[in-house]
């Protein structure tokens, strides 16, 4: 071995290795252009131009070309054909000047041909322009031609401002467009412009080694000092470029490249230019989100020091609805949910998230935006959330090209009412400075894998997401139940009313064979038998209510529908007549105890009646004994009995009279003891739940405040949970009505019964606070005089 041989040698890299690193790195043209976008927007430049010159089907002309130069077609029949390749957009004057040069060059098959060759080398071409800080000579030389250089890596840990390039590889994005390319540019103050011209093709060569090919700065026209900037004209471009290309790449690529829902939007402007023509780059249309179900605005802001406090915040405007219904979850509760340390939760930097959620279903057009148009709108936003890493998109995230929080799957296995990627637009805004765990791919298409990744995408993919659909469930849910109630109420009150019917028939007939002695009896079981029949009136007016004004039925808190106790009552009670009515034809006036079946009728239709109100929420049980008590202590024994729950859910709570803490007070009421107990209970069940679920904004610990105001003679809940919106102030009283994941929407409505019925009133605070969210339940105790 030679001492020649012995020498460390550097690795030696073949000319052809840069095409498939560019292949590898660069995977579609959409990322080609934002790479050569995103240069002039780090070059300070005001705005970037793409300009697309596409006359005609270049595919279609190379088929054309090829079928010529053989012999397949004849000149004349290659210029009608080639008239058909032109693209539908050209001006009047420019199809007329295309087919002025075919015809021009058709005098023979090789002019056509020589002719087709440079119409398809020079006349389909992308430029990228930009007017920012430009580039000198020796910038193109030591920086420019150098993959993978560091000076924007560089450039952006020293900034004060975004800059979105760091990796150097925005120079391959010119080979993924076309086979050759010349980049144009000039400094402020420089007198010429330099430029230099790639040919793509030399990495082709066999044998060559990367250091084999070589490129020359030249400089270029004279300028005016101040003109500055950066062209890169791509040509023999490597895609057909047509209309529907360019429109695609608009609406799926252009139009979504930066954040939609960005606060305040300020986006840098884009012009796209086909065949000279300046296409429209729209935001997402107002109307379209105007449809949508509901919209969510979620935000992680982790405090380091305090693992308990508030960290992701979850909060849902319901179509039609005037403020937010929140959901919180601090550092510790997402830790264990995701299942990972709170250090990696610690390690992800804040951000925010922002999506829409549409029912296909229950799209409703209008005259000036038809469903079909509605549709096809939201087709081009919709999949999910996409992630904007400094306002621009990451790769093609959050469309339906790419599933990165796996909705897909999830919701496959999800049954009921699902949330997935089809109904779904949504951003995810991340920054360079806050995230620095969080890295693009070396081909910019998604984030890398890693702890903090994975956390975000366990966030969510399955947290959020989760949420959100139990949330749209119980929507769901209410109204199905409610369709289900009416339908069996309706049946439950016809088998009612006909059981009545037959009673009162029966007991006719029974007062027609009995003596008069026993009519005093008689009329007793018609007036008890009336007064069921109007209290089944009063059930069916209640449903006639429901109809009108979509007001939820009536539903027991523990037993049932009332109108099932009473049919279920009712319909034996008609059994009972009808035997007594036996029993009376078949006995004779000597065996026949008259009393005592009588009696037993009686005792029967008190049964009914004692069945029906036991379990009439409209008409509590009159057993319960007014009495005298001093509603301070009670407030506190109630509440003290929460405290293993309170403790358990981390949960201060605290007893005031007139806004100072109860301690001795006395404030001595009239009525019956178990009301305020079994109200306080509710509501503090109900306050123990939300206020895990999430708090009001600014609010880090869960607090709930039971006070006694003596002057106005009232009992105040309230929380700091995710309150609730106004629109709901009176449904949430209704029967079904709850936003629980397993709630069956009974307890308020019980509760404002039972309080009515004493003489009280239980309602919300109708004043709410500054986020709009209505947090206070207001008890009014009955007067002494009507309770």
């Amino acid at each position: 071995m030679t001492e020649e041989t012995r020498r460390p040698q550097p690795f030696r890299i073949a000319a052809r290795a840069m095409r498939q690193l560019g292949a590898e790195l660069i995977t579609s043209d959409e990322m080609a252009l934002y790479e050569l976008i995103k240069n002039g927007f780090d070059a300070k430049s005001p705005r970037t131009t793409v300009a697309i010159s596409a006359p005609a089907d270049s595919a279609a002309v190379a088929l054309v070309r090829e079928q010529l130069s053989t012999g397949r077609v004849s000149v004349q029949v290659a210029l009608e054909r080639l008239e058909k390749t032109l693209s539908s957009d050209l001006t009047i004057e420019q199809r007329v000047s295309a087919l002025q040069q075919f015809k021009e060059h058709g005098t023979s098959v090789v002019a056509l041909t020589r002719y087709l060759d440079a119409f398809l080398r020079h006349d389909f071409w992308i430029e990228v322009a930009d007017t920012g800080s430009g580039m000198s000579a020796d910038d193109l030389r030591d920086k420019f031609m150098m993959v993978g250089t560091p000076n924007k890596l560089i450039e952006k840990a020293q900034a004060d401002r975004t800059i979105l390039g760091e990796k150097g590889i925005g120079r391959l994005s010119m080979m993924k467009l076309g086979q050759r390319a010349v980049v144009r540019s000039k400094k402020a103050g420089a007198e010429s412009w330099n430029s230099i011209d790639f040919d793509w093709k030399k990495f082709d060569a066999p044998g060559a080694e990367l250091g084999d090919v070589l490129f020359e700065v030249q400089e270029g026209e004279a300028a005016d000092e101040s003109v500055k900037g950066t062209d890169i004209h791509v040509t023999e471009l490597l895609a057909n470029w047509s209309a529907a290309k360019v429109n695609e790449f608009l609406n799926k690529y252009v139009r979504r490249l930066q954040d939609p829902f960005a606060k305040p939007r300020r986006p840098y402007p884009i012009d796209v230019l086909l065949n000279g023509h300046r296409l429209p780059i729209t935001p997402i249309p107002s109307w379209l989100l105007d449809v949508a179900q509901f919209r969510c605005e979620i935000s992680f802001t982790p405090d380091l020091a305090d693992t308990r406090s508030v960290a992701l915040r979850r909060e849902v405007t319901w179509k039609g609805g005037s403020s937010a219904e929140t959901r919180t979850w601090t550092l510790d509760e997402l830790a264990a949910l995701v299942g990972v340390p709170v250090e990696t939760c610690r390690n992800l930097g804040p951000f925010t998230a922002s999506c829409y959620w549409f029912n296909r279903k229950l799209l409703v057009g209008t005259v000036e935006h038809p469903k079909s148009r509605m549709l096809a709108e939201l087709n081009v936003w919709c999949g999910g959330f996409a992630v904007y890493r400094d306002g621009f998109r990451v790769g093609q995230t959050g469309g339906m090209e790419d599933d990165w929080l796996e909705w897909d799957g999830k919701a496959l296995k999800t049954k009921g009412f699902m949330l997935n990627r089809y109904q779904t637009v949504g951003a995810v805004s991340i920054t360079s400075k806050g995230n620095p765990r969080l890295i693009d791919a070396a081909n910019r298409e998604r984030l890398i894998s890693c702890p903090e990744q994975t956390l975000l995408v366990g966030l969510l993919g399955d947290i959020i997401v989760s949420d959100l659909r139990s949330h749209i469930d119980a929507i769901k849910q209410v109204e199905v139940k409610q369709a289900i109630e009416e339908e069996s109420a309706e049946e439950s009150l016809k088998r009612s009313e006909v059981s009545l019917k037959n009673t009162l028939q029966t007991v006719e007939e029974i007062a027609r064979a009995v003596p008069s002695s026993v009519q005093p009896q008689i009329e007793d079981v018609r007036r008890a038998l009336q007064s069921q029949v109007e209290y089944v009136e009063t059930i069916r007016g209640a449903l006639q209510l429901a109809r009108e004004t979509r007001v939820e039925l009536l539903e027991l808190a523990n037993i049932g529908l009332v109108v099932e106790i009473v049919v279920h009552e009712l319909t034996r009670l008609t059994q009972s007549t009808g035997d007594l009515l036996l029993s009376l034809r078949k006995a004779t006036a000597a065996d026949a105890p008259l009393v005592g079946l009588i009696d037993n009728l009686q005792s029967q239709i008190k049964a009914t009646s004692k069945r029906i109100s036991s379990v009439d929420v409209l008409s509590p049980s009159g057993r319960n004994r007014r009495e005298k008590f001093n509603v301070v202590a009670q407030l506190k024994t109630v509440v003290s009995g929460f405290e293993a729950r309170f403790q358990r859910h981390s949960v201060e709570c605290e007893v005031l009279v007139d806004g100072e803490p109860a301690i001795s007070q006395v404030y001595e009421v009239r009525l019956v003891r178990g009301l305020i107990a079994q109200v306080l209970e509710n509501l503090l069940t109900n306050s123990v739940y939300w206020v895990q679920q999430g708090l009001k904004r600014g609010e880090d610990r869960r607090r709930i405040v039971v006070e006694l105001d003596t002057r106005a003679s009232v009992v105040m809940v309230t929380d700091n949970g995710p309150g609730i919106d106004p629109s709901h102030g009176e449904s949430i009283f209704r029967p079904y009505f709850s936003m629980r994941k397993r709630g069956k929407g009974l307890g308020l409505y019980i509760a404002r019964e039972l309080v009515e019925y004493h003489g009280g009133k239980l309602h919300l605070d109708a004043s709410g606070e500054a986020d709009g969210r209505l947090r206070t339940f207001v008890l009014e105790l009955p007067r002494e005089g009507e309770a």
